[in-house]
C-alpha cells in the first residue's frame, strides 16, 4: 500500500498540469479555469431544470427513483465514453510507461495508482450530470441526513465501474490485438469504433429500443409504482439499481451490494491486470512511417512555385488528416454533427410531424435566419479546434515559425485558412442535409443563413487563433495533449457555445420589430471586427510570438 500511495502521489503531481501551458502564472490559470466554470453553467441549468420535470411528472406515480437511476446510467456512460480514450493513453502510451515498467512494481501497484489518476479526471465529467440530478431530486423529494451521506459515498464511487469495464477492454485489446499497439491506429480505429458505439446506441436507445419492448410490460411496471422501472437500467451497469435503491430508501443492505459489486470489479481488473497488463504493455510503438521516394514528375511538381499561404495551408490540411489524434478531434468532431442530427430525425420515426411546417407562410421573415446562421457560424468555427490549437500543436518546432523565410502573419493566416475550410464544408454540409429534411423552407432562408455562418467562422476561427498565440500550449509529450489538453482548445469551445447560445437566445427575447435591425446590425458588426482582425494580424502575431 506505501508503494500504491507514493506512485499516486506522484503521477498525479505530474498530471495536475496537463492543462498548462508552461509559461502560465497560476493566477491566470485560475482564471481560466474559472472561465470554463461559468461556460459550463448554462448546461447544468439545461440538466437541473430537465431532471427536476421528470422528477415532478414521476413522483405522482411512484417513479422518482427511475428518473434517479436513469441520471446514474447516464452518467456511467458518459464515464465510460470519455474513459475508452483516457485509459489507453495513461495506462500505455504515456512516456512514464517505459521508466514504470523497469521499477521493481508489481503490475497490480501501476495499474491501481494510475486507475485512481483516471478517476480523478473522471470526476470532473460525472459531477456535470451528477451535481443536477441530485438538484432536481432534493427540490421535490423531501431528505434526512443519511440522504447526504449516501450522496457523497455513490459520488465517490459512481465512475469505479465504467472505468473498470474500459479497462479491461483495454488490457484485452493491447494483449491479444498486436495491431492496436501502433498508437496512430489505435486512436484512429478506437475513436471511429467509440462514435460509432455511441451513434448505434442513441439511435437503438431512441427507436428500435424501446419499440421492442413489450409496451403492456412497461405500462404494467409503470402503474405499478414502488420504483419499478429502476430494473431497467440493469442490463449495462448492473451497480446502478442498488445505488438508487440505497439513495432513495437510505438502505444500508442497498448500499453494501452497491459497494460489493464495485469491489468485486476491483478485483476482477486488479487480477487481470497482474496477467495481462505487462504482456500488453512491453513493445508498443508510438507512430510508424513510410518513407515515399519522388518520381521525376512529383519532383518536378513539388518544385512548382505556388503561393506561400496557399502551400502552408496545405501542409495544415495534410498534418490534420494524417495525424490520427488531429483527425478525430478537430476534424472528425465536426462532421459528427451532420450523423448525429440525422440520427436524432430518423429516431423520431413516425413521432416526427413535418407536415404542420408545410401550413406555415414563411415569406417576409428571412431574416429571422440571420442570428441562426451566425449561431451555427460561430459554434462550428470554434468547436473544431483547429484554429484554436494551431500554435499548440507546433509543441518545440514553434521556434520553426520564427526564421523560417514566410512572415508571421501569413504563416498564422495559412493555419487559420484551415480551420476556415474546414467550418466551411461542416457548414456546407449540414445546410445540405437540412434542406432534404426540410424543403417546405424558403431557399432564401438557406441562402442568407449560410452567408451569415461564413462572417462568423471567419471571426470565430480568428479568435480562437489569437488565443492560442496568446496562451499556447508548447510542453506536452504526445499529439493527444495539444488539443484534448489544451486549455485555449476548452475556452475556445465552450466560449463558441456560450456566444452562439446568446445568439439564439436574442432571437427569442427580442420583439419582433427589433430582430431585423438587430440581426443586421450585428451581423454588420462581426464583419467589421474580422476584416480588422485580419489586416492587422501581421502587427498582432509579431507582438504576440515575442514573448513564446
Amino acid at each position: 500500500m506505501r508503494k500504491y500511495f507514493s506512485l499516486t502521489r506522484t503521477l498525479f503531481k505530474n498530471a495536475a498540469g496537463m492543462v498548462a501551458d508552461g509559461k502560465t502564472k497560476k493566477m491566470r490559470v485560475y482564471l481560466l479555469y474559472g472561465f470554463l466554470a461559468i461556460c459550463f453553467i448554462p448546461l447544468l441549468f439545461m440538466l437541473y431544470y430537465m431532471f427536476q420535470e421528470a422528477f415532478k411528472t414521476m413522483a405522482p406515480l411512484q417513479q422518482s427513483g427511475s428518473i434517479l437511476a436513469a441520471g446514474f446510467h447516464m452518467t456511467n456512460l458518459v464515464t465510460f465514453l470519455f474513459s475508452i480514450f483516457l485509459i489507453p493513453g495513461v495506462f500505455y502510451f504515456s512516456k512514464d510507461s517505459e521508466i514504470l515498467l523497469s521499477l521493481p512494481l508489481k503490475p497490480q501497484t501501476i495499474l491501481a495508482s494510475k486507475f485512481s489518476v483516471c478517476l480523478l479526471y473522471e470526476y470532473v465529467f460525472m459531477l456535470i450530470v451528477f451535481l443536477p440530478l441530485i438538484a432536481g431530486y432534493l427540490q421535490n423529494e423531501s431528505v434526512s441526513i443519511l440522504f447526504y451521506v449516501f450522496v457523497v459515498i455513490i459520488a465517490l464511487t459512481l465512475p469505479i465501474y465504467p472505468l473498470v469495464l474500459s479497462s479491461i477492454i483495454s488490457m484485452l485489446v493491447m494483449r491479444f490485438v498486436p495491431f492496436f499497439k501502433n498508437r496512430d491506429r489505435f486512436n484512429m480505429i478506437g475513436g471511429i469504433l467509440s462514435v460509432a458505439f455511441a451513434l448505434s446506441f442513441s439511435y437503438f436507445m431512441n427507436s428500435s429500443g424501446m419499440q421492442q419492448e413489450d409496451p403492456s410490460a412497461l405500462v404494467n411496471l409503470l402503474i405499478e409504482g414502488n420504483n419499478s422501472l429502476i430494473s431497467m437500467f440493469a442490463y449495462l451497469f448492473p451497480a446502478v439499481p442498488f445505488a438508487s435503491h440505497a439513495l432513495i430508501s437510505q438502505d444500508i443492505l442497498q448500499l453494501g451490494l452497491y459497494l460489493l459489486i464495485l469491489i468485486a470489479a476491483l478485483a476482477v481488473f486488479l487480477i487481470m491486470g497482474k496477467y495481462f497488463y505487462f504482456k500488453g504493455a512491453i513493445g508498443f510503438d508510438e507512430t510508424k512511417s513510410t518513407r515515399k521516394v519522388l518520381n521525376d514528375v512529383e519532383m518536378k511538381k513539388a518544385l512548382t512555385q505556388k503561393s506561400k499561404v496557399f502551400t502552408y495551408t496545405q501542409k495544415e490540411l495534410r498534418l490534420l488528416l494524417r495525424t490520427p489524434v488531429y483527425f478525430l478531434n478537430c476534424i472528425g468532431t465536426c462532421f459528427i454533427f451532420p450523423i448525429v442530427i440525422v440520427i436524432s430525425i430518423m429516431s423520431q420515426g413516425e413521432s416526427l410531424n413535418l407536415a404542420a411546417l408545410n401550413q406555415i407562410d414563411f415569406s417576409g421573415y428571412a431574416y429571422y435566419a440571420i442570428l441562426p446562421g451566425l449561431a451555427m457560424g460561430m459554434l462550428i468555427g470554434c468547436i473544431n479546434m483547429i484554429s484554436a490549437t494551431a500554435i499548440s500543436r507546433e509543441g518545440s518546432n514553434v521556434m520553426f515559425m520564427k526564421y523560417i523565410p514566410m512572415p508571421l502573419g501569413k504563416q498564422i493566416i495559412a493555419k487559420m485558412n484551415a480551420g476556415i475550410i474546414v467550418s466551411v464544408l461542416t457548414i456546407l454540409l449540414l445546410f445540405i442535409i437540412a434542406y432534404i429534411l426540410f424543403p417546405m423552407l424558403p431557399v432564401l432562408y438557406y441562402i442568407i443563413a449560410f452567408i451569415s455562418a461564413i462572417i462568423a467562422i471567419f471571426l470565430g476561427n480568428e479568435l480562437c487563433i489569437l488565443l492560442d498565440m496568446a496562451h499556447p500550449k508548447l510542453v506536452w509529450e504526445q499529439e493527444a495533449a495539444a488539443v484534448k489538453q489544451n486549455m485555449s482548445g476548452m475556452i475556445a469551445m465552450f466560449g463558441g457555445m456560450l456566444i452562439a447560445g446568446l445568439l439564439i437566445a436574442a432571437l427569442f427575447l427580442l420583439p419582433n420589430d427589433l430582430i431585423m435591425p438587430i440581426s443586421i446590425g450585428i451581423c454588420i458588426a462581426i464583419l467589421l471586427i474580422s476584416v480588422v482582425i485580419y489586416s492587422k494580424m501581421d502587427t498582432i502575431a509579431c507582438k504576440l510570438f515575442k514573448k513564446i
